[in-house]
């Protein structure tokens, strides 16, 4: 018999309830794009760019373990316009509307990219690395789209507010759309795709030719943002992109979530310890005075 020469120890809960220990070691500050790039793979989204990008890092001792991505918001955001009904647009000129696009610019950013290092999930870094780049943005409101928010609650736990989720409403006309066309399931991409190859010539341009009239009459954006001014006549789309757009229309749903920055207007240190997230709550601002005594000196305010 093989002598039993291995000792396991649980420790208690009060052992571990000050976090994990590499924490203290973490820190956030402004990051570029080739940060994004060298985790972009971890990321389940990962080529497309938006506009007005800006990037902060979380680094462990100077390695790279995280990336956070903003960007300038959607101008016409159904559950933006839930949440902040005073902004919604009611009709107007093009004057009015350009205005209100510069105040939405001017006030709101969205996280259009989170990503941590697989090495270093599930123990806190993403919502305070989320939290604290949301502090150290220029703007006064933070947003997330996320599918991922309705299995980890990442976001709420970094302080964002959530709008109350509502049925997609392009669900049963989009199922709808593709069952007259394909046997397969929708989203089947596969053999939604092997079914596109086999049709005849002509049934194959009247199929793509309708589905991208279906999601352009759809998508909102298609029509908005640096796509404003775009026909129906400029989508051009390869098959498999079409289909996966399609999809995305018809089955997502991500929650739609706002951080109203707390620090807005406050000079903050360049580069802020993941540690600082615990000197007070989500929404209280950043306590500079505990935060001196954690690294040493901050910024006058």
């Amino acid at each position: 018999m093989i002598p039993n020469d291995v000792a396991i120890r649980r420790p208690a809960a009060s052992e571990w309830s000050e976090g994990f220990s590499l924490l203290s070691r973490m820190v956030l500050e402004r990051g570029t794009r080739e940060d994004w790039l060298a985790l972009h793979d971890l990321h389940y989204k990962t080529e497309t760019d938006s506009f007005g990008q800006t990037y902060y890092r979380c680094t462990l001792d100077g390695t790279l373990i995280g990336v956070v991505v903003t960007a300038y918001p959607k101008l016409l955001l159904e559950p933006r316009h839930r949440m902040f009904p005073k902004i919604k647009p009611t009709g107007g000129s093009k004057l009015t509307n350009t205005a209100r696009a510069k105040f939405v610019n001017d006030l709101f950013a969205i996280v259009n990219r989170s990503v941590v290092d697989t090495l270093y999930r599930g123990v806190g870094v993403s919502y305070r690395m989320l939290n604290l780049a949301a502090r150290m943005h220029p703007r006064q409101v933070v947003e997330i789209q996320s599918a991922m928010s309705k299995f980890s609650p990442f976001a709420m736990k970094a302080g964002f507010l959530f709008a109350k989720p509502i049925p997609n409403k392009n669900y049963a006309k989009g199922v709808a759309m593709v069952t007259r066309f394909f046997d397969s399931h929708p989203m089947d991409t596969v053999g939604l795709l092997e079914e596109i190859d086999a049709m005849p010539d002509s049934l194959k341009l009247k199929t793509l030719r309708e589905l991208t009239a279906f999601y352009y009459k759809c998508s909102a954006l298609e029509k908005t943002g640096r796509n404003l001014g775009r026909g129906l006549a400029d989508l051009d789309y390869e098959p498999a992109e079409l289909i996966a757009k399609i999809q995305g229309l018809i089955f997502a749903s991500p929650l739609y979530g706002a951080y109203r920055n707390p620090d807005f207007g406050r000079a903050l240190p360049d580069r802020l310890p993941l540690a600082a997230f615990d000197l007070q709550s989500p929404n209280e601002p950043l306590n500079l005075a505990a935060l001196e005594t954690l690294i040493g000196s901050v910024p006058d305010e």
